[in-house]
């Protein structure tokens, strides 16, 4: 199949003009009109991934490989030696983010989450978060206690107020800036929450539970892998690493 074929088809499973207006979802690298030998998903573009699948293949992923205007292509750096190897084995790299973050991933995480065994229910979306509410209030330290043991951690940050939660604001990865919309006894549970993020929220009766980044999005292969059979399309999921170490 051509790129562009398998482009329109994740733009049928989640539509590109639905990704923030930061985002650089779509084709990264590549070309449209030529054609793939096979389709690989992976959350991450890495130097492990890249070696991993074959020449003239199609890969997607979650994040971004190119964010920021390129003022130079220096091939010892990052990303441009990913972009140099991917350009060498002819590898178009597609990215499903932000866009698949409202339709697919923010759902399917809400709902590893078993947050229905605590009685919360989902009430909307918002800024790229999923709304869950309650009719009997949790505190913080119980929610925290449940997520830390529903995703295995050894550890987990999470801020400390003293009013109960009545509504959950859910985002994949990385939206600590959710307190700009969340109100006095909601709990926001996303990832990456700076120090003075979670400073301005605490004053504002606002709770963080920071939940690490690449466990809150590495159902993304699966998933879209499961979207695609659909259009009978077999991908192969190649593993991403995560970049942190813990002791």
């Amino acid at each position: 199949m051509k790129v562009l074929e398998i482009y329109n088809i994740l733009d049928s499973i989640s539509p590109f003009i639905m990704q923030a207006e930061w985002d650089n979802s779509g084709l990264n690298i590549g070309n449209m009109q030529i054609e793939c030998k096979q389709v690989y998903i992976a959350l991450e573009l890495d130097m492990q991934v890249v070696n991993a699948i074959e020449n003239e293949s199609l890969l997607i992923v979650h994040h971004p490989l190119i964010f920021k205007a390129l003022k130079t292509i220096q091939t010892d750096t990052y990303p441009a030696n990913l972009i140099e190897l991917c350009l060498q084995k002819k590898i178009s790299v597609i990215v499903m983010h932000t866009n698949f973050d409202k339709t697919h991933l923010n759902q399917a995480f809400a709902t590893k989450l078993c947050l229905e065994s605590l009685n919360f229910t989902p009430n909307g979306e918002k800024d790229f978060s999923l709304i869950y509410s309650t009719n009997t209030p949790l505190s913080t330290y119980s929610l925290a206690t449940h997520i830390k043991d529903i995703l295995g951690l050894d550890t987990l940050r999470y801020t400390q107020k003293d009013n109960m939660i009545h509504n959950l604001y859910i985002t994949c990865g990385s939206n600590a800036t959710a307190y700009k919309i969340a109100n006095k006894r909601d709990c926001i549970i996303t990832g990456d929450i700076k120090y003075h993020d979670a400073m301005i929220a605490a004053s504002e009766g606002i709770s963080f539970i920071d939940v690490p980044h690449f466990e809150s999005e590495c159902i993304f292969s699966d998933l879209l892998a499961k979207a695609l059979q659909k259009h009978h399309i077999q991908a192969i999921i190649t593993n991403s690493h995560n970049p942190f170490c813990y002791i």
